[in-house]
């Protein structure tokens, strides 16, 4: 009996010795299938672990597949009481490598009102700011193993396309 709870014991140590935290390497939390990071940036999706910038764009540094035709698919019959929807799917996919401006237009509400007596305020004015991704962001690393989601803020440095690009 022993020595099964000791066994235990060493793989509970075992495993939460290969849990992510702030002090990892990006390369483990990157490989960590338990670790999602976000960081508030459209990058095109281009992900952070394949993502290189130069002093205008964001690029990927290996090829990556992307769904080059939508196609509709009528799912169930519409003339059913159940009814039917229309489902996208990809017809064809492409290698390609991404690149994306470092600047772009992002939507803002410039005016909140109450809405009926409501607390949560609703936009009654929208504009737009232009963001320009820096070359060092603030993302959130989130833990999705166990109970409970457990989440650290780490910095982020794009590498520059030149370091990391084939010559």
């Amino acid at each position: 009996m022993k020595k099964v709870l000791f066994t235990m014991a060493a793989m509970l140590v075992s495993v939460s010795a290969h849990a992510v935290h702030q002090g990892s390497s990006w390369s483990e939390i990157f490989a960590s299938r338990h670790a999602v990071v976000t960081h508030g940036y459209a990058l095109g999706g281009i992900k952070l672990e394949n993502a290189c910038m130069t002093d205008t764009e964001i690029r990927s540094i290996t090829p990556t597949r992307e769904c080059a035709e939508l196609v509709p698919r009528q799912v169930g019959n519409p003339n059913s009481e159940q009814g039917g929807y229309t489902e996208w799917v990809c017809a064809r996919y492409e290698t390609t490598t991404l690149a994306v401006s470092r600047s772009y237009e992002q939507p803002v509400c410039e005016e909140f009102t109450s809405a009926n007596g409501e607390q949560t305020p609703e936009c009654t004015r929208f504009g737009s700011k232009i963001v320009t991704v820096p070359r060092t962001i603030d993302t959130q690393v989130i833990i999705t193993r166990g109970e409970a989601d457990q989440s650290f803020w780490k910095r982020f440095t794009f590498p520059t396309c030149e370091g990391v690009y084939p010559h």
